[in-house]
């Protein structure tokens, strides 16, 4: 049996692991220093602020709609119907007492519910088998005449003329309108854009920065509220008021220089 003896040449096989793994942990510390270098950069050059612009302004509105409905009850048809024309003659009278101009008026078509001819009727107690209603529409830039003549329909009441109040639709009557509000918008957005930009230079004042050109913009929202507090910014507002409160807020980025 042959005994291996053992070699007296020296074992090269740990230094030059020792050597490569010297090697990569150099190699990723380098790639570290590049990459960490190249964000710095990325972060440097897409500095940026990002704030909102808000305007508010107070502006009279320069329209108003107001519906004068009418509602006349009755066993026979013809009573009915002779009972409503009576009070939208009243009514159209007392318009135009007020000052309103004929283009103005306008005369809203009459229906007729026969409450014996419905379907599944099962209240055949009910007092009167025909409901006639009918309503008159004014549309006028006399925001402030609508306003005196809203209050003086008591005139209305005394000549036995009662106005049906249109509660289901829960939309504000009369409802007072900005007509002119895309003639108001370039102005409204031009001053969201300075309040923005005074935002941003405050931030980058205390930052140690200069605020630089508009990166990005949004219009955002914009909304109309009446003086007392509630939204009216749907066509179908609860309340209206003569004066509304005009709110826009919209989102800039800035670059920071």
């Amino acid at each position: 049996m042959a005994i291996r003896m053992p070699s007296s040449e020296p074992d090269h096989t740990l230094p030059a692991a020792i050597i490569l793994a010297a090697g990569l942990a150099v190699g990723l510390a380098a790639g570290g220093w590049l990459v960490g270098q190249g964000l710095a950069r990325f972060k440097s050059e897409s500095r940026t602020v990002t704030v909102k612009g808000l305007v508010e302004r107070e502006v009279k509105s320069d329209r108003a709609v107001w519906t004068l409905s009418l509602r006349r009850a009755s066993d026979t048809l013809a009573d009915a119907h002779q009972r409503i024309a009576a009070d939208r003659e009243a009514v159209l009278a007392f318009l135009r007492k007020q000052g309103f101009a004929e283009a103005e008026i306008e005369r809203q078509p009459t229906r007729t519910l026969d409450k014996l001819a419905r379907d599944f009727n099962q209240n055949q107690g009910e007092r009167f088998r025909y409901v006639v209603t009918t309503a008159v529409e004014v549309s006028t830039p006399k925001v402030d005449l609508v306003r005196s003549a809203a209050g003086a329909t008591e005139e209305l009441l005394k000549g036995g003329v009662i106005l049906d109040s249109d509660e289901q639709s829960g939309r504000a009557n009369p409802r007072y309108v900005v007509s002119k509000f895309n003639d108001l918008r370039p102005q409204l957005l031009a001053d969201a854009t300075k309040n923005a930009r005074a935002t941003a230079e405050q931030f980058a004042a205390d930052s140690g920065a200069k605020v630089g050109a508009i990166r990005s913009a949004n219009q955002g929202s914009i909304q109309i509220f009446g003086t007392d507090g509630n939204d009216e910014s749907a066509p179908f507002a609860p309340t209206s008021t003569p004066v509304k409160k005009i709110r826009v807020v919209s989102t800039f980025e800035f670059a920071l220089e």
